[in-house]
């Protein structure tokens, strides 16, 4: 009878053992620099990784979504002789080049380490926009710095704010990828009125420079914990025409 006591006990103090232990090896590796590929699936550091590219887009995206704050104010006061049509073209190449540098934007991605990527687009995003401030002379200068290297530094934002969350979730990846897309309405939704009242309390010039600056400290931040889970190999093909023969790709590229 104690002898069957006594391996009972044994068999629960192993058992207590071995869970401390389980538990000590999750923790370092959330904590620690070991590779990111021990690290299980829809774990802690996905939603730090969530987190990070939700305030990524919501800074990017939003400040696409907010350009009619400033469309408004160029057409009224700053140039009140230019069409309304040309002062729209600002926006446009906003996304036409962001949508534009998306392919490269991915090779990049496959070929560097994507907060190395993220970071470079959140400081061409911002020296955009400062440069943009001193532009108050020409349209031109404005379609070049607000419009078309804005668009480039937030492709390079963008794409790897979207697709490295997917790689840190499986059960709850629609909600993880979601909650990141979700990013860009929120910030249309707060930097509209936060740009309005920049603009009529500081003017454009200054609205853009904290703008500016508020973009770079946000996505230097939040690029540094957008990393990888697993290796990304790079393809041998820029353009893999083959995914054409899936309908569901095909589907949903004409709905797009």
């Amino acid at each position: 009878m104690s002898s069957n006591y006594d391996s009972s006990a044994t068999s629960e103090k192993t058992d207590i053992v071995n869970n401390m232990t389980d538990t000590i090896d999750n923790t370092n590796r959330f904590y620690d620099n070991k590779p990111y590929e021990t690290q299980p699936v829809d774990g802690k550091y996905g939603w730090v990784v969530v987190v990070a590219g939700c305030f990524m887009l919501m800074f990017s995206m939003g400040c696409v979504n907010s350009y009619g704050s400033y469309e408004t104010y160029y057409h009224l006061n700053q140039f009140p002789n230019e069409k309304l049509s040309t002062l729209s073209w600002i926006g446009t190449l906003q996304w036409a080049a962001m949508n534009f540098v998306s392919i490269p934007s991915g090779i990049l991605c496959e070929r560097l380490d994507t907060r190395l990527v993220s970071f470079v687009g959140g400081l061409i995003m911002g020296v955009a926009l400062i440069i943009a401030s001193f532009c108050d002379s020409a349209v031109w200068k404005l379609l070049v710095t607000q419009g078309i290297v804005f668009g480039l530094g937030a492709s390079l934002v963008f794409i790897p704010a979207v697709t490295i969350p997917s790689q840190w979730f499986v059960k709850r990846r629609p909600l993880a990828v979601g909650i990141v897309v979700a990013g860009s309405g929120i910030g249309g939704l707060w930097l509209t009125p936060a740009t309005d009242s920049m603009i009529k309390n500081l003017g454009t010039a200054w609205a853009l420079r904290i703008t500016g600056i508020v973009v770079v400290a946000v996505n230097t931040v939040c690029s540094a914990f957008l990393r990888n889970r697993c290796a990304v190999t790079a393809r041998d093909k820029i353009v893999d025409f083959s995914v054409l023969h899936d309908i569901r790709f095909v589907c949903v590229f004409g709905g797009a």
